[in-house]
């Protein structure tokens, strides 16, 4: 086998994109509260622009904070592409979320794409809900999707491969073959999804993410102990109601005070 290079799954914004470039049905529900917001958007997590793109496109501003350069070198790129207004509505922060310092209010916060699994805790989640409060304007509201526990998921061999997939690699034009594994650790509450892309010549580059999770009783009691109301849950973004086998919460909260 070829040589191992470092699992960061946010070191090469090419990569990622090639990952995510299906990844679509979040969008449009994102970007319909971006533009109702009145006021400014904060986004915890923008990546590559994903989603920063298409609501800065449909005429949000919007405050885009990543701690990784290369997702927000990535993001600035594609910047530099887009028309001058839609660059003006873009602010870049290279920050960690968990730890951001801002004066700036807004009209809504979003924390999107599973990006709450990245805290390592209950303790954690709660110190973010308890800063976003800090952020917001009167009659701001928060949004966020993540993950629900999946025991099926979870139960997959960790040494066998799953999702072959072949990509075009657009740093060198040859073709990538990719797979995923993964394994849980009951004792962290972590889920470990390795995602896997192999070179012609056997050199693998590797994505590892490791993804704390909660359970949606917990994640109600941290949201209610942080000073939030729940204004709307559903298990996807068509917004279907909740049931107890969705794998899926999608929320937005006011503050409760």
């Amino acid at each position: 086998m070829g040589e191992e290079l470092s699992d960061d799954p946010y070191r090469i914004a090419e990569l990622y994109d090639l990952e995510y470039a299906y990844h679509r049905e979040d969008i449009g529900w994102y970007t319909q509260l971006a533009r109702a917001a009145e006021g400014p958007v904060l986004e915890l997590g923008c990546g590559t622009g994903r989603l920063t793109l298409p609501m800065a496109h449909a005429g949000a501003t919007v405050v885009g904070v990543d701690r990784a350069p290369a997702m927000l070198e990535g993001l600035a790129a594609k910047l530099v592409r887009a028309p001058p207004v839609v660059q003006r509505r873009v602010q870049l922060v290279a920050a960690d979320y968990r730890s951001l310092q801002l004066d700036q209010l807004f009209g809504a916060v979003l924390w999107p794409f599973n990006a709450l699994h990245h805290c390592a805790g209950p303790t954690d989640v709660a110190e973010v809900l308890c800063r976003i409060r800090g952020w917001l304007a009167p009659g701001g509201s928060l949004a966020l999707d993540c993950y629900l526990p999946d025991l099926e998921l979870y139960d997959r061999d960790p040494d066998e491969r799953f999702e072959p997939r072949s990509f075009t690699d657009p740093r060198s034009g040859q073709l990538l073959q990719s797979w995923e594994q993964g394994w849980w650790d009951a004792a962290t509450h972590t889920h470990h999804v390795l995602y896997v892309y192999e070179h012609p010549d056997g050199r693998q580059e590797r994505a590892h993410l490791a993804l704390r999770m909660y359970e949606l009783d917990e994640l109600r009691t941290l949201v209610e102990g942080a000073g939030w109301r729940i204004v709307s849950e559903a298990m996807d973004f068509e917004e279907t109601p909740l049931h107890p086998d969705a794998l899926k919460w999608v929320a937005r909260l006011r503050p409760s005070g």
